[in-house]
């Protein structure tokens, strides 16, 4: 195995450091950013395919690949960061189903969290969009932290980039996991530290390279982008990308409920996100994914269930019921067995898809509502 450390480059009440939405470094621009820039210097803009195919496809570093591109090329790459902005520092395994949680550390020191996870024929990566985040869910280890920052969109392409340089570099772990040797990620969740939607910016900037048939090539429907009903960015995520799969967080089927857990609910009502989610033609067409965390005592009763099935009445959804993972000091708590099962009988009775979905790297504090600052 090789040494993870060498591969690439708090208080709730702390607030969230100014950064620059500007990003120079090579992994932060999409083909189409790249083509134009290479036309400003009168360069053909064709190359910017073999540039997205070198690093994506192939995974060459970038301060490598420049020198086998025309002079003219080489020139140009050369006066952007060709640099990978982040290292991973720390790894931590599974023990029963072997998903990674790698720590990964930016340019300034600061350390997000993603998970890999290995299923069967694929490999889904759980990425960060901030350091930290500013939403304070209180089942949630994040947002204990506060915002710190948003990740520039090489910071985000980075964590994808590492992934698979280090999935190329362990094939004992595809072994292990029984999957192809030359398999790379083939699903990409942003579930990980951050609201993605205060950050559309460079969530946007990133599907534009995710997506890309000369980069990472991975479908729309192969990456989920998870909020917490975030509407302004949700407006600003569809114009761009309005065929995007989206992960609802919803938690509650009551305003006033869902306020007490989400502080965002207070800017964003739950009726006014459903009636937008219901006005959205494509995202109805194609069903959204709805998740509901499960609190003891707080938000899973029958009544519960039937309030959210009254909620969504009419809608293409499906709905993940995700037991609530442990989260450091807090004293909520998960749903006992018979509670879980009862919840999830009621909706599915009603007729709507409801599944429950067991995090992940749950043992290795990877599973979700789980990652923090290391």
């Amino acid at each position: 195995m090789i040494d993870t450390s060498s591969i690439g480059a708090s208080d709730i009440s702390k607030k969230a450091m100014p950064i620059e939405f500007l990003d120079f470094n090579v992994y932060g621009l999409s083909r189409k950013d790249l083509e134009a820039r290479l036309s400003e210097n009168s360069i053909s803009a064709v190359h910017a395919k073999s540039v997205f195919r070198s690093l994506y496809k192939d995974l060459a570093p970038a301060s490598d690949a420049s020198h086998h591109f025309p002079r003219q090329v080489e020139a140009y790459l050369n006066t952007l960061d060709l640099s990978i902005p982040l290292s991973i520092v720390s790894e931590q395994r599974s023990s029963y189903d072997r998903s990674i949680k790698f720590a990964v550390k930016l340019h300034d020191d600061q350390k997000v969290e993603m998970v890999l996870m290995p299923e069967s024929k694929r490999i889904t990566l759980c990425i960060s969009s901030q350091v930290g985040c500013a939403q304070g869910c209180t089942f949630c280890h994040t947002g204990r932290m506060g915002l710190l920052r948003n990740l520039k969109p090489s910071e985000i392409i980075g964590q994808v980039y590492l992934a698979n340089l280090w999935i190329k570099s362990n094939p004992d772990w595809l072994a292990q996991c029984k999957l192809a040797p030359n398999l790379r990620i083939t699903n990409i969740v942003f579930m990980g530290m951050g609201e993605p939607l205060d950050n559309v910016e460079s969530v946007s900037k990133a599907l534009d390279i995710l997506t890309d048939p000369f980069g990472l090539y991975l479908a729309k429907r192969k990456i989920s982008v998870s909020t917490a009903g975030h509407i302004d960015g949700l407006d600003a995520l569809l114009e761009n990308h309005p065929d995007v799969m989206l992960a609802i967080s919803v938690h509650s089927a009551t305003d006033s409920e869902r306020s007490k857990i989400m502080p965002i609910n207070r800017r964003f009502p739950l009726d006014t996100l459903i009636q937008k989610l219901r006005n959205l033609p494509l995202q109805q067409k194609n069903g959204l994914l709805l998740q509901y965390t499960l609190i003891q005592g707080v938000n899973d009763s029958d009544d519960h269930a039937l309030k959210l099935v009254n909620l969504v009445k009419g809608m293409n959804v499906k709905i993940n019921i995700i037991p609530l993972n442990p989260v450091g000091p807090s004293r909520l708590k998960g749903p006992t067995t018979e509670r879980l099962g009862s919840f999830r009988k009621v909706i599915h009775d009603s007729g709507i898809r409801a599944l429950v979905r067991y995090s992940k790297a749950q043992d290795i504090a990877g599973a979700c509502g789980q990652l923090v600052n290391p």
